[in-house]
């Protein structure tokens, strides 16, 4: 169970004009390294911080069971929090154990001079905020908390005592044996990074934590003389390894963790930010970050990522429906489908299917305007399975080929799975049929290992 469950409102941390997180994740990380020092250390308690919900998400059951079961509520009072419903609730569900309204486990944060729900008025809170001489108010440290700004003193005075506050009350609650959110299921290593990746990865490893799955090792040196002892010896103790990488080279380390992954046949997935401008990095790191193992995407998306590959979901059992069985001999054709500007990369997907003992049609686009109509007739006709993919191929063709294919389908009264793998930057599409699935690519340009093995598990479906 969670020591410390942070309830707070999305509206209040959302990043300012240039800054790269909110006042509530700078406050969050200011407090739990003060935390750690007066608790001695860091796994002597643990903190739920919900990093993945908007504003407009339901509390989920997952986080639901983490309030109630938290021993402490740290509360960011403010307009934003007091209008989500969410918020709310979560102080409800906390207070169901009628004993923690009195036993000073709630610590109020003000972030403005607002009315306190009746539940909570009498409690001592915490102010971040001070009146300016024309009245106004105004939060200390926003949007970040800066040496050069008068109110530094303060809101750093100010967070040492909540830390000092809530410190003691861990360890009155003795809650330092606890040293992760949910009992641990999984290790995995996360590779030690460069410092400018150092709070990417705690952040990491505390939502891994979330989930049930430890992380090592703890610390993150990046020692290029004496990694590798170390790092054979907690592979062995992990299910996967997780790496997070950015354009630095980091005198090779981060590709020489790799090689050493590989070569323990680990499960690996790698991370790098979807906004990583990396054309002037070098050739190596280049190779690195365009790998067949990046996932580019949200430090929080990706965290999702490792909790599926760690643990994954089973799939759902179809109830059986009565229909002639398919004889063992008959194979899937699949229609790989696209404008003339994707046709190359058609190919390439047309053999790694045949390779697999997977039939196949393509579109012709040499030839008369009859050839081509009946190249795209054919492969509708024969094929139960189509893949449309788009890269360069403008959107009005793909809307025009998709609604074309399930025309097909309804006139030939047969089922025609319809798949969809597009890169991000591919233009939006306006037409989308029932039961089309889109397979999320991982950002790479080309249809990798990874969007096949997707691919491949859609069809088998």
């Amino acid at each position: 169970m969670a020591s410390v469950f942070v309830s707070y409102a999305r509206v209040d941390n959302q990043a300012f004009s240039g800054e790269e997180k909110g006042w509530i994740t700078h406050f969050i990380n200011n407090l739990r390294g003060e935390v750690n020092r007066r608790m001695g250390r860091e796994e002597n308690y643990s903190l739920w911080m919900d990093f993945r919900l908007k504003g407009s998400d339901e509390l989920t059951p997952e986080l639901e069971r983490q309030v109630k079961a938290a021993q402490t509520l740290l509360l960011f009072l403010s307009p934003g929090w007091l209008a989500s419903t969410w918020c709310r609730r979560e102080l409800d569900l906390f207070l169901e154990d009628a004993g923690k309204q009195t036993s000073g486990c709630i610590f109020v944060v003000e972030l403005d001079r607002v009315e306190r729900p009746k539940t909570i008025a009498d409690l001592r809170g915490h102010w971040f905020w001070q009146k300016t001489d024309q009245d106004k108010i105004r939060v200390l440290g926003y949007p970040v908390p800066q040496p050069t700004r008068q109110d530094h003193s303060s809101y750093f005075e100010r967070l040492f005592e909540l830390a000092d506050d809530l410190a003691t009350k861990l360890k009155e609650t003795r809650i330092g044996q606890s040293q992760s959110l949910v009992p641990t299921k999984a290790t995995a290593y996360v590779a030690p990074a460069g410092d400018a990746l150092y709070e990417q990865r705690s952040n990491l490893i505390t939502e891994l934590r979330q989930f049930g799955i430890d992380s090592i090792p703890r610390n993150n040196a990046l020692d290029l003389d004496s990694f590798k002892q170390a790092m054979e010896r907690d592979l062995a103790q992990c299910s996967h390894f997780i790496q997070l990488l950015d354009a630095d080279w980091n005198l090779g380390v981060p590709a020489k963790q790799l090689q050493m992954a590989e070569t323990s046949r680990k499960p690996i997935l790698q991370w790098r930010s979807r906004e990583l401008d990396y054309n002037k990095a070098r050739e190596e790191q280049k190779k690195l970050l365009e790998g067949k193992y990046v996932i580019a995407c949200t430090l929080t998306e990706f965290s999702q990522h490792v909790r599926k590959a760690v643990f994954p979901e089973p799939e759902p059992k179809p109830e059986a429906e009565p229909e002639v069985a398919t004889p063992p001999s008959a194979q899937k054709m699949v229609f790989v489908h696209t404008g003339q500007q994707d046709l190359e990369l058609a190919r390439k997907i047309a053999g790694d299917l045949s390779s697999k003992g997977y039939g196949y049609a393509l579109p012709r686009y040499s030839g008369n305007p009859a050839s081509i109509r009946k190249s795209i007739e054919r492969g509708l006709a024969n094929c139960n399975v189509l893949l449309m993919l788009q890269r360069e191929t403008p959107a009005e063709a793909i809307d025009d080929f998709l609604s074309e294919a399930y025309l097909s389908s309804q006139d030939r009264g047969k089922h025609l799975a319809m798949l969809m793998c597009r890169t991000e930057e591919a233009e939006a599409l306006a037409f989308s049929p029932p039961g089309l699935r889109l397979l999320h690519c991982n950002g790479c340009l080309d249809f990798s290992d990874y969007c096949l093995e997707q691919f491949l598990q859609a069809v088998d479906a």
